[in-house]
């Protein structure tokens, strides 16, 4: 049996991100708000508190920033690793200006469906502020990749233009064993866009022995 499946969303997304990847999967996680914290290291630090002696780790985007803290921190407590939509490095300084003069009203459009709209909406102003400093302040963990030893899923959409497949390439070409796939079509929000193919994406990682993944061409 895998460890308990810790599942975390990205900015101004709630567990509605993954209703229907979980729905599909049929097994039971915990999708937990990402707030309560000012930078990436303490929500990590807060996450490992509240989280089972080990876990599956999944994370979306920011979610995925914030997986790749953990593991840095908490190595032992990681069996497994799953990074949707991730950059791993840090934003320069046009896209940190960019970030941090982005407004809550403004950082989900209609081209992100509805229900990206909805939860941007509905999230409070206090956790998009802990979030938005998140992102800016974050670690590079570019250089740390080669030292992850678990199983390791990186997953992106062929259209994301917000974490290009590049980095998901990379991340790929990093983590030794990293399993690989780019969902043509898809766009940043792959587990709404995608949320089946995402389901059997995770479905054969949670199936994989600790410490076996071959990795799948790009």
């Amino acid at each position: 049996m895998p460890a308990p499946l810790l599942m975390l969303p990205g900015t101004l997304c709630d567990g509605r991100l993954y209703a229907g990847v979980l729905e599909r999967l049929q097994v039971l996680a915990r999708v937990p708000l990402l707030a309560g914290a000012d930078s990436t290291t303490a929500m990590a630090e807060r996450l490992l508190t509240e989280a089972s002696s080990r876990i599956s780790l999944c994370g979306f985007s920011l979610g995925a920033i914030v997986a790749l803290e953990m593991i840095a921190l908490a190595p032992e407590r990681i069996e497994r690793l799953a990074l949707i939509a991730c950059n791993p490095g840090v934003l320069d300084d046009t896209a940190r200006a960019s970030r941090a003069a982005l407004r809550q009203s403004e950082f989900a459009d209609a081209t992100d469906g509805p229900l990206v709209q909805a939860m941007a909406r509905e999230t409070d102003a206090g956790a998009y502020r802990q979030q938005t400093r998140m992102t800016l302040e974050r670690s590079d963990s570019r250089p740390r990749l080669a030292r992850i030893d678990v199983p390791t899923l990186v997953l992106c959409g062929a259209c994301d233009r917000t974490c290009p497949p590049a980095m998901s390439r990379a991340i790929a070409d990093a983590v030794p064993g990293a399993c690989l796939a780019i969902v043509p079509g898809a766009g940043h929000y792959l587990p709404l866009e995608r949320p089946g193919r995402v389901a059997d994406e995770l479905a054969a990682w949670l199936a994989m022995p600790v410490r076996s993944c071959a990795k799948e061409p790009s």
